[in-house]
C-alpha cells in the first residue's frame, strides 16, 4: 500500500532524488559559507556550528561538478550537510515501495514527479551509520518476533492503565510492533527530527536501554492541561516527569511479571527540543550506531483530547537476548 510523503526533490549526478521533509532543515548556498577540510572530511561553517558535508554524487558513485547547494540534514541523532547539484521542488507525493531486490543502499522506496521516477533517499544510511546488511545479520525468528511484539503489547497495555487511571479517562493503544534494526536506524524511526517534542527518557538500571516517552509539543500542552497545569510552568514539566515514572514502572512491571528478570527504572529527565536534538542527547543514542537493537513502539491516545503520544522501549541486544530466553524461544535468535 502507498502512502503520501513531502519531502524535498533534489539533483545530483544528473538525476532526480527525493530526500524526507521530516529530516530537511534548510538548503543554503555553499558560496555564502566557509568549507574547509578537516583531516579527511570536509566540513562547513553553519550558524555557528561545523557540519560535515556529504557530496551527494559521490556518495552514490556518480560524476559531481563542485554542486553549489547544500540540505542541512538530520538523520540518526545528527546534523549534516548533504551537497547537491540542483534544489528542485518541494512537493507531496505517493510513497511506492520497491521489492527488497530492486532497492539501492541508500533508498527506501520511489516517488513518481514530472514524468521522472524519483528515488526517496533513507538520510541514515547516506550518513554510514547505517546499512541494510547490518540488519540481515541479526535476524530473529518468526516465533522470536511474535514474543517480542507480544511483550510490547502487554507492556503498553499496562501504561495506558495506568494513565488511564491518572488521568480518570480512557487511554486507546493504537497498535504496537517490535522492529529489529541497529541502533542508528531506530534513532531515525523515533518520529520526524524537525519536530518540536517534549521527550521523556527513563534510562534502565544496569544500562539494559531507555524508556522514551515522545510527545508532539502540542500534546505534551493538552496532557499538561489535563494533569491541571501548562508546559510553561515548573509544574508542568514535573507532571510529564511523574507520568514518564507511572507509565515506565508499569510497563517494565508487566515484563518483569512475564519473565522474572530484574528491571528497575532510573529517575527520567525531560527535555523540550526539535525531536533529531532530543534523541541525539538522550540515553537511546548511546553506544555503537551499528549496534544491532530491537525499537517495541507503541501509540497511545488520550481518549476525548488531542494527546497523543509514542511509547518506546529501546532495549541493549543483551537485554533482548535475555527477554528471549525467559520466554523460551532464545536458541538460535540470530541468523
Amino acid at each position: 500500500m502507498s502512502e503520501a510523503i513531502h519531502v524535498l526533490v533534489v539533483r545530483a549526478g544528473g538525476l532526480p532524488w527525493a530526500l524526507p521533509m521530516q529530516s530537511v532543515e534548510q538548503a543554503f548556498n555553499l558560496s555564502d559559507h566557509e568549507c574547509r577540510n578537516v583531516g579527511d572530511m570536509r566540513v562547513v561553517s553553519f550558524r555557528d556550528e561545523v557540519l560535515e558535508l556529504i557530496n551527494l554524487s559521490e556518495k552514490l558513485g556518480l560524476e559531481s561538478h563542485d554542486p553549489p547547494a547544500a540540505v542541512v540534514t538530520w538523520a540518526s541523532g545528527r546534523r549534516f550537510a548533504l551537497v547537491v547539484d540542483e534544489l528542485v521542488n518541494q512537493i507531496s507525493a505517493e510513497l511506492v515501495d520497491m521489492p527488497k531486490l530492486a532497492q539501492g543502499d541508500f533508498t527506501d522506496g520511489v516517488i513518481f514527479h514530472e514524468d521522472e521516477v524519483v528515488p526517496v533517499l533513507a538520510p541514515g544510511s547516506l550518513t554510514g551509520a547505517w546499512e541494510p546488511d547490518h540488519e540481515q545479520a541479526y535476524a530473529f525468528t518468526a516465533m522470536q518476533q511474535s514474543a517480542l511484539g507480544e511483550i510490547a503489547n502487554i507492556g503498553s497495555g499496562h501504561a495506558a492503565t495506568a494513565l488511564s487511571g491518572l488521568l480518570g479517562r480512557p487511554v486507546d493503544v493504537g497498535y504496537s510492533e517490535a522492529l529489529l534494526t541497529v541502533l542508528a536506524r531506530a534513532i531515525d524511526q523515533v518520529g520526524a527530527p524537525m519536530n518540536r517534542s517534549a521527550l521523556v527518557d527513563t534510562p534502565i538500571q544496569g544500562e539494559q536501554g531507555n524508556v522514551l516517552l515522545v510527545f508532539p509539543e502540542e500534546s505534551a500542552e493538552e496532557l499538561c492541561k489535563l494533569l491541571g497545569t501548562t508546559m510553561e510552568d515548573e509544574t508542568g514539566r514535573s507532571a510529564l516527569q511523574e507520568v514518564g515514572n507511572i507509565l515506565t514502572a508499569s510497563y517494565l512491571n508487566a515484563i518483569v511479571e512475564m519473565t522474572g528478570l530484574e528491571m528497575e527504572p532510573e529517575p527520567p529527565k525531560v527535555e523540550v527540543d526539535l525531536l533529531g536534538q532530543l534523541i541525539a542527547s538522550s540515553g537511546a543514542s548511546g553506544g555503537n550506531p551499528s549496534d544491532p537493537t530491537v525499537l517495541m513502539r507503541s501509540f497511545l491516545t488520550v481518549e476525548g483530547s488531542t494527546t497523543k503520544f509514542s511509547f518506546l522501549f529501546v532495549p541493549r541486544l543483551r537485554s533482548v537476548q535475555a527477554l528471549l530466553e525467559r520466554l523460551g524461544v532464545g536458541d538460535g535468535q540470530t541468523a
